[in-house]
């Protein structure tokens, strides 16, 4: 008799990070029973939490609220009430107005609590659709970045990039879908312009699938976020506002600048203004370089093929991430967009190719000790931040990189 072996699927570890991540959050907790015990918990574990938690949402809630009473917060000063009824000043509106809809949905200064445990909830759960099916190696890896500073960072601050996060992670789930998909990216567009760029990952998988419906849903998306923009436009200058003057927790190509005029290295002159013209000169030059030279010098290898929805996942956000890096200065937690790219970086790691394989691990190291950075250093030394942004910069150059490498490459 010849018995046929069944082929057993390997084990899934998704238990161990939901396990890390749930300890992580007790331990949290467990400190915050104590006055200002999570918070200063949090600061030694390299999260550069402020007085309260939730600060960004309860920013958002407070023109919720000022919205509803005939107030616009884009224009009028607004106080957000911290525990213990100290007032704190919150920055003029520079989201979309379509933020101020979460106000209809029940987001007031008093529910911003619960509205910040459930965004965390979607963040976390959003995690564990992206990372699939994993491996005792690679659980580690995905619980050793979600526990990561700039990952806690944005749940400690309750920014709405968690709910843009979890769009896109829906957008990759629906990628099939050649309308609901882009209509997903266009949900979050509408919150937050950078979202919109992530149409490229549906467009390029137009090629393998039918493709003249993707393509039309794509084109049908664009014209509506244009159309969107054009209804706003009296508010595009304040929408997006910069972080100017933000050093700490943020990276950008003119944090080196930035960071020189804090320490009085430089004056905040012409000189300046020349060097920020300059590294964002040098920054486009190696984004772009980086790209061609993943596209047209990387020379393919025919059994190199990676799987579609890891390529798909990639593509969503490293068009995302190098644009914002050229934008100007971005907050820590924007490095969340890099972890839908991690998938095809896993798959690279196990790459015949050494070049490929290298890159792949120069860049999970770059971008985890980027993230970790604030847990062994002080961002007070110039050195030691100046250090910290060089990590970016090759993160950036190599995510360029390898996006080049992939674009015409076909999935498994």
């Amino acid at each position: 008799m010849i018995l046929e072996r069944t082929e057993q699927r390997p084990a899934d570890w998704r238990w161990l990070i939901a396990f890390i991540v749930l300890a992580y959050a007790m331990l949290i907790a467990g400190a915050g029973c104590f006055q200002g015990g999570g918070g200063t918990l949090l600061q030694a574990l390299g999260v550069p939490a402020l007085e309260a938690p939730l600060m960004d949402l309860r920013g958002v809630a407070v023109w919720c609220d000022a919205w509803a009473q005939g107030s616009d917060p884009a224009v009028a000063q607004t106080w957000i009430i911290l525990p213990g009824g100290v007032k704190h000043p919150n920055f003029l509106m520079n989201y979309s107005p379509l933020v101020l809809g979460l106000g209809k949905l029940g987001l007031t200064e008093t529910t911003a609590s619960f509205w910040g445990i459930g965004l965390a909830l979607l963040y976390l759960g959003s995690l564990g659709v992206l990372c699939g099916r994993c491996s005792l190696r690679q659980a580690l890896l995905w619980a050793f970045l979600i526990c990561s500073p700039a990952s806690v960072l944005v749940i400690e601050r309750g920014n709405l990039d968690e709910l843009i996060f979890a769009l896109l992670i829906l957008a990759l789930v629906l990628r099939k879908q050649p309308l609901l998909a882009p209509l997903v990216i266009l949900a979050a567009s509408c919150l937050k312009f950078f979202p919109i760029l992530s149409l490229i990952a549906p467009w390029k998988a137009s090629g393998e699938d039918h493709p003249e419906q993707i393509k039309r849903g794509v084109v049908i998306t664009a014209l509506l976020f244009l159309g969107f923009l054009v209804l706003i436009r009296s508010r595009l200058l304040s929408i997006g506002g910069s972080l100017g003057g933000q050093y700490q927790s943020a990276f950008g190509f003119c944090l080196p600048a930035d960071l020189l005029i804090h320490h009085r290295i430089l004056m905040d002159g012409a000189f300046s203004k020349w060097l920020r013209i300059l590294l964002r000169i040098i920054a486009c030059s190696g984004i772009l370089g980086g790209i061609l030279a993943g596209v047209f010098f990387w020379r393919e290898s025919e059994g190199v093929r990676y799987s579609e929805r890891a390529r798909h996942a990639f593509l969503l956000t490293a068009p995302v991430m190098l644009a914002l890096f050229v934008q100007g200065p971005q907050m820590d937690y924007k490095w969340i967009f890099f972890l839908p790219m991690v998938p095809l970086i896993v798959e690279m790691l196990s790459s015949d190719e050494t070049i490929e394989a290298l890159s792949a691990k120069i860049w999970i190291g770059g971008m985890g000790a980027y993230s970790y950075w604030t847990l062994f250093s002080d961002e007070g030394c110039l050195r030691n931040a100046l250090l910290k942004q060089s990590l970016m910069w090759i993160v950036i150059f190599l995510s360029a990189l390898l996006l080049g490498r992939i674009w015409n490459q076909k999935s498994a």
